[in-house]
């Protein structure tokens, strides 16, 4: 469905459920290395990445499997502790305007509570193939 050069997404095992201009859909398995110093519960850095993968892959379309957009700005409010077997992020575009998009992003843990929210801003980018 939905091709990505990311290496550093691969290596995460993110998984796309859904992605368009809208916004976009993805899970994450959890594995042991993804948890922070309390036993089960997943670091921070984990939610965060995985909020800013949804809202950067809703920002602009991957064009040959390679991004088109950046993160320009992001902010993440932790609501309860990720735990589980898997997270679920989901992206929604909340304005659109020239090479300027705001996203927004919730992350969920399998049995449905909400982990976390993100805000962020993105910018269209051209980049340059070798």
């Amino acid at each position: 469905m939905f091709q990505e050069n990311n290496r550093f997404n691969k290596y995460l095992g993110i998984e796309f459920l859904r992605v368009d201009e809208d916004g976009c859909t993805a899970r994450l398995k959890i594995r042991p290395e993804f948890y922070n110093s309390m036993e089960g519960v997943v670091h921070g850095g984990v939610t965060s990445t995985l909020a800013d993968v949804v809202m950067g892959h809703a920002a602009a379309p991957h064009a040959d499997g390679v991004q088109q957009s950046v993160t320009v700005e992001s902010k993440i409010n932790y609501l309860a502790p990720a735990k589980g077997s898997v997270l679920m992020a989901e992206s929604k575009v909340l304005k659109r305007g020239g090479r300027i998009i705001v996203l927004e992003a919730r992350v969920t843990s399998d049995d449905g509570t909400l982990v976390a929210v993100a805000l962020g801003t993105y910018a269209r980018v051209s980049p340059k193939r070798s």
